[in-house]
């Protein structure tokens, strides 16, 4: 089950969903109209979808399809230009946001690690606006060996460390690649740092370190689709 406007939306758009719970008494959306047209929409009163998603549902939530399963070998088959690996994000806003800006910026893919990471909740669902339905994610049982495959099929791998020494604009990021991000505060893991090509640093001029890991991603992502659109 997943909530919110555009998350449903996006899953309707994506053939996933199986049927749409929406509240009585909304007021008028295009998206509700769009949604009317794609997809099974059963009014029900909004106290049913209350207890579903108390606060946070916005008048629908949605049944879905079961979620192709992506192995890594699958996702490196279809030859990716852009992926987003996410290394131990424990927050459902953080990683939907990851993907939400991945999908933006043209990405092919998304791998996500089976243990320490948030799953693909609702939260993290809705926090992607939908994205996380439209991006293939492949779900790895470890971070450094995923990272060593992806390196094996000639993408490069860039984790963005802020004791990088490398500044994005500084690397050709238009040639095929991985943007790693990790956690708040722990950032990427040493391992995984190890097995990357490049260590990416944005530069700070505050006070605090570091800015939030899926505004870090935004910020790397927007400098990979500025230099594509380049060339």
């Amino acid at each position: 089950m997943i909530y919110g406007r555009n998350a449903v939306l996006e899953a309707a758009r994506a053939g996933r969903v199986l049927r749409v719970m929406q509240a009585t008494g909304l007021g008028h959306d295009p998206r509700l109209d769009e949604l009317a047209r794609i997809a099974r929409v059963e009014h029900v009163p909004p106290d049913r979808l209350d207890a579903i998603a108390p606060g946070v549902h916005q008048g629908v939530a949605a049944e879905l399809k079961p979620r192709r399963e992506w192995t890594l070998r699958d996702l490196l088959a279809t030859e990716p230009s852009l992926l987003v690996a996410l290394d131990s994000i424990m927050d459902p806003q953080n990683l939907g946001a990851v993907i939400r800006s991945a999908e933006v910026a043209g990405a092919d893919g998304a791998i996500i690690p089976q243990h320490r990471s948030a799953p693909l909740s609702p939260a993290a669902v809705k926090a992607s606006s939908g994205a996380s339905e439209l991006m293939p994610i492949a779900l790895v049982s470890g971070m450094p060996s995923a990272i060593a495959e992806v390196k094996r099929s000639g993408i490069w791998c860039a984790a963005l460390d802020v004791r990088g020494d490398t500044w994005p604009w500084d690397f050709d990021l238009t040639q095929r690649v991985c943007v790693v991000v990790g956690a708040e505060g722990q950032g990427v893991h040493r391992l995984v740092l190890e097995r990357c090509d490049v260590r990416l640093r944005l530069p700070v001029k505050g006070r605090i370190g570091s800015f939030n890991a899926s505004a870090a991603a935004a910020a790397l992502l927007y400098e990979v689709t500025r230099q594509r659109s380049l060339h």
